[in-house]
């Protein structure tokens, strides 16, 4: 990952490799495959850089006047060498590419062992502080040169030092192998490498050698001497009797006049040369300049941009505080038109808020129109009319130019076209204010004067209305909250009071229910004790007359009392029911509780209901599971349990019906007894109603179920004042089966008086 991208040193590699691939490129698959690639080695590069703000492009990489960190630019290399598929991609590069025009135009006044010699400040001027080089030795034909990184550049190559450092290395040495071809025309220097950083070593090292550069003027030399000794033999043939001296002197003359042109020539030949490489510095200061001159133009254009930039975004800023700073709306719609007038520079700016109830704009604001605006618009309105700018605008929810004027003139409402006209209004904008597809009205900002919009300037007036919509919304919507709150308190405190009413009534009810519970507990104990009484007697006399006591009766006569006989009985048990209810409600039922054997008690009840249920052909069975199953119970009220439940379960179950009963310990702590049948069963409705008193789920009196419908309600209750639980499970046509879950250890509220 790129750790840092922000530009820190100008780099020949950098602005070399760029152009490099993309001829590559180019020349390979053409210009759409060289334009492609440099696009995806800018998202490559894009992906390892963290901070959106320091992401690149293409044109910002071919800039050269852009610099990067040595990191960046190895990232940069590799990925130019996995899209251009060469292995060799640095040597080439620094062969072909890194030695700029630039350099080879500053370095061709000089010879080859001096441009060796000036490497360590061609270094420091194109990868300052960044490499450490040093020239060992240099002779005509042999160079010897080191290269070191910089401190600063090892950090940032951290554990990739070999990898970097081996690309680095290629390119630097094949760039200054091809100085003697780049700038001389020769071939270029062989490389010998001694050291490598990559290899481990501290640093590089590389011996350089290239044909010896030789001085054009030993020719001019050479000539002279020949022509000497040829002017020497024609004076000897033409004149053998001439002096010898002056044999001699004719003949040294073309020796000392052809070195002295020969370096008037080359001087001459220098001259033109540096005349030439004169003009090419001064076009390359040109090209520098004005590249220079466009960069800081482009550099003035931008930081006018930024500044532009930074007083809208704190126009903006200024503007949310001031409009979410209130919840009222003609503060936050006149904040809004000042800030459009004054801070973005318009001439004029109001807004019409729409009514949808009444289909209508209302509530006009105008800022920068004339100065009776303010009292003047007060109360207009302005209709909801088809070809309206306002109407128009809010329907498409789109910006819509007011150019050329006279056309929305002729199209509006008479309020809209005076609006625009005392405005003095030549060109303009308007815009719909829409929150989440509720349209809250339209703004209209414009000039005096034909001016043009510009994608910027609308994209920012957008943006206040934007501003201006979310605080207006939360305005009307803080407003509807106000007015529900108001009428949420006055129906809560109206609901309380009806409450408080009820609450009274409620309580004067119940006392009165209460008392009415205690007098009817105490009627029906009063009345079970007062009927006792005189049953006793009735049974009494029906017996002694059934018996003959008083004499012989009649078929018929002993028919009548044998009715009379079971009736007093029913009545018996139906006054016991009473009794045990309101002895049960009033809280006066004492248990006297002692250990009780389940298979024995079972066996008790299936010898006491056998006679009754032989009547009815009735298979009456007791199943029991487990070890001990010994319960705390009192055993008379255990006993009328489970007589109440067995004799319920005798008249409803059919003649040659079966009855079960069962105990069974259930784990962890509970005795589990069950009594089932397969009578009709009970449907569900009447469930969860089985145990509220005088309740009966079967009212047929030709199985004889007439009765008051307390005996499941005293059999619940005597249930719970053991601390136990019952439950039913039925299923029409297929019977009833009643659960009770005892503890098989006693509790404590078992013992107490409930």
């Amino acid at each position: 990952m790129l750790t840092e991208a922000f530009p820190r040193e100008r780099l020949t590699l950098l602005y070399s490799t760029v152009p490099y691939l993309e001829t590559l490129v180019t020349r390979k698959s053409g210009p759409k495959a060289a334009q492609a690639a440099l696009e995806k080695l800018v998202g490559r590069l894009n992906e390892r850089i963290p901070d959106r703000t320091y992401h690149i492009t293409v044109d910002f990489l071919k800039n050269p006047w852009n610099s990067y960190s040595y990191e960046f630019v190895m990232f940069l290399t590799e990925f130019s060498i996995q899209l251009s598929e060469q292995p060799d991609y640095h040597f080439n590069l620094g062969r072909e590419k890194l030695l700029s025009p630039l350099v080879q135009i500053l370095g061709r006044p000089f010879s080859i062992v001096q441009i060796y010699r000036l490497f360590p400040y061609f270094a420091e001027k194109f990868a300052k502080g960044s490499l450490k080089t040093e020239v060992v030795s240099v002779t005509n034909g042999h160079a010897v040169i080191r290269l070191q990184f910089a401190e600063s550049v090892l950090s940032q190559f951290g554990p990739y030092l070999r990898g970097c450092a081996e690309r680095i290395c290629h390119t630097s040495k094949a760039s200054l192998a091809q100085i003697p071809a780049s700038m001389f025309g020769q071939q270029p220097a062989t490389i010998q490498d001694t050291c490598c950083i990559a290899e481990g070593d501290p640093y590089c090292e590389w011996i350089f050698r290239w044909s010896p550069q030789t001085s054009p003027l030993g020719k001019w030399m050479v000539a002279g001497a020949g022509l000497s000794l040829l002017v020497l033999g024609l004076t000897m043939t033409i004149s053998p009797h001439y002096p010898w001296w002056g044999h001699v002197g004719l003949s040294l003359l073309p020796l000392c006049i052809m070195p002295l042109t020969g370096r008037i020539w080359i001087d001459r030949k220098e001259l033109q040369e540096r005349g030439t490489i004169i003009q090419e510095q001064l076009a390359s200061a040109e090209h520098q300049h004005e590249e220079l001159r466009s960069a800081y133009l482009q550099q003035e254009q931008s930081l006018v941009d930024v500044r532009r930039h930074v007083d809208e975004l704190t126009m903006l800023h200024e503007l949310t505080l001031q409009i979410s700073s209130t919840l009222d709306q003609e503060e936050i719609i006149q904040a809004g038109l000042q800030a459009i007038v004054r801070s973005l520079q318009y001439d004029q700016a109001w807004i019409a808020l729409w009514d949808e109830a009444h289909r209508q704009f209302h509530k006009i604001h105008a800022h920068g129109g004339p100065h009776t605006w303010p009292s003047d618009l007060r109360g207009l309105t302005i209709p909801a009319t088809p070809h309206d700018l306002l109407t128009t605008t809010l329907k498409n929810t789109q910006p819509t130019i007011i150019e050329p004027i006279q056309q929305f003139l002729d199209q509006a409402h008479p309020t809209t076209r005076r609006l625009l006209t005392e405005g003095q209004l030549q060109r303009g904008i308007a815009l719909a204010l829409v929150s989440q597809k509720h349209p809250l009205g339209v703004l209209v900002a414009g000039h005096h004067q034909a001016k043009n919009f510009s994608p910027s300037e609308q994209n920012l007036l957008a943006t206040v209305a934007k501003q201006l919509t979310v605080a207006l919304d939360t305005a009307l919507a803080y407003e509807e909250i106000e007015a529900l709150n108001i009428g949420l308190e006055t129906k809560v405190q109206e609901r309380t009071t009806e409450l408080q009413q009820a609450n009274q009534e409620l309580e004067t009810a119940n006392t009165r229910l209460k008392e009415l519970d205690r007098m009817k507990s105490k009627f029906l104990s009063h009345c079970s004790h007062e009927l006792r009484t005189p049953l006793t007697s009735i049974k009494g006399f029906t017996e002694n007359m059934l018996h003959g006591l008083v004499g012989p009766i009649a078929e018929r006569q002993h028919l009548y009392l044998t009715r009379i006989s079971a009736n007093a009985n029913r009545l018996t048990r139906m006054i016991g029911d009473l009794l045990d209810l309101s002895r049960i409600e009033a809280g006066t039922v004492r248990l006297a509780q002692q250990s009780v054997s389940l298979p024995t008690l079972l066996e008790d009840i299936i010898q006491e209901f056998l006679p009754l249920t032989q009547t009815k052909n009735q298979e009456l069975i007791a199943e029991t599971t487990g070890g001990d199953l010994t319960i705390w119970v009192d055993p008379d009220r255990l006993h009328q349990i489970m007589t109440n439940l067995v004799h319920n379960a005798h008249k409803f179950t059919p003649d040659h019906g079966r009855i079960v009963l069962t105990a069974c310990p259930e784990p962890p702590d509970h005795i589990l007894l069950s009594i089932g049948d397969s009578g009709p069963g009970i449907p569900q409705e009447a469930l969860s109603h089985l145990f509220q008193a005088f309740y009966q789920a079967h009212r047929r009196p030709e199985i004889g179920t007439e009765g008051l419908g307390l005996g499941l309600s005293i059999v619940k209750q005597l249930v719970e004042l053991h601390g136990a639980t019952i439950t039913v499970e039925s299923t029409v046509g297929a019977g009833t089966t009643f659960y009770i879950r005892f503890p098989q250890i006693a509790s404590s509220a078992t013992s107490a008086l409930i």
